[in-house]
């Protein structure tokens, strides 16, 4: 009887070390934390665990732009994104930013730094923002000479995630997104929200000049409706062909007020309709 009993407890014990809670979970209540996919086992003790200081002690001792061959492993807060998520994934699969150990007092850049399990970044809520606490390993380089950095990493865990939130989309006429740029702060602040404008290409302001696959124009709700919303520097349709006037397009993307001037930039465009 008795050895049935240590046998018992032996089971129980085993049991609850089974169900040990998993360190990519952050302690309760804090919900955005955790990772969509729990990742692949990878070693939480690959590369040699240091502080931020001590990291950044090692990248001023080394020459300009010279790794170094051993991996570290450093942990922190992100204090500031260099990667902007709307830009994860179309223009960029893995991302930068700064972390800190010591409430920001000091600081390391993280460069070209990949997902958990050393995965490219494919969706932009899965980029963690100022406040996320994660640890990152890779190679330490004096970039330059002048700027420490951990690169060519990836992140080791999360234990807690401040995650982008996915914008609204609104579908709005030319003079209502003109309307909604005027009332943004001024200069290069976008609106958090993704925009829809549709309009007709206007004569006045129209250039069909070409640069890096996009173009500038005007557009309004009628065909000769004058100025009355910008297309600043927006990708045209094939990357090399100008929209003309009279042509219906669809512009989507971030709106902004520059100055007085109410428009959207960097934006994609669609032809609706050709020109008559």
């Amino acid at each position: 009887m008795k050895k049935s009993i240590l046998i018992l407890a032996a089971m129980v014990a085993m049991v609850m070390v089974g169900c040990k809670e998993s360190p990519y979970i952050p302690n309760p209540g804090a919900t955005d934390g955790v990772p969509e996919s729990m990742p692949v086992t990878i070693p939480d003790t690959n590369g040699i665990e240091i502080s931020i200081d001590s990291a950044i002690a090692i990248c001023k001792s080394l020459p300009a732009d010279v790794a170094t061959a051993e991996i570290y492993k450093l942990s922190g807060v992100v204090t500031a994104n260099s990667t902007n998520p709307d830009d994860v994934p179309s223009k960029y699969k893995n991302i930068n930013f700064k972390m800190s150990d010591n409430g920001g007092k000091t600081s390391i850049s993280c460069y070209y730094i990949n997902n958990l399990n050393n995965k490219k970044f494919t969706k932009m809520t899965d980029v963690p923002l100022v406040g996320s606490k994660l640890t990152v390993r890779g190679q330490l380089i004096n970039y330059k000479g002048t700027t420490p950095e951990l690169k060519d990493g990836f992140i080791v865990r999360i234990d807690s995630m401040v995650r982008p939130t996915i914008p609204d989309t609104i579908h709005a006429t030319c003079e209502e997104a003109k309307a909604a740029a005027l009332a943004l702060p001024e200069n290069n602040t976008p609106s958090k929200d993704i925009y829809v404008v549709e309009g007709y290409v206007q004569n006045e302001g129209y250039s069909a000049t070409i640069s890096r696959g996009q173009q500038t124009f005007w557009i309004a709700d009628t065909q000769t409706g004058g100025k009355v919303f910008e297309a600043y520097w927006c990708d045209v349709p094939d990357g090399a062909t100008p929209v003309a006037v009279g042509d219906k397009v669809r512009l989507t993307g971030k709106i902004m007020k520059y100055n007085s001037t109410p428009e959207m930039k960097n934006g994609k465009i669609k032809i609706l309709e050709a020109a008559q």
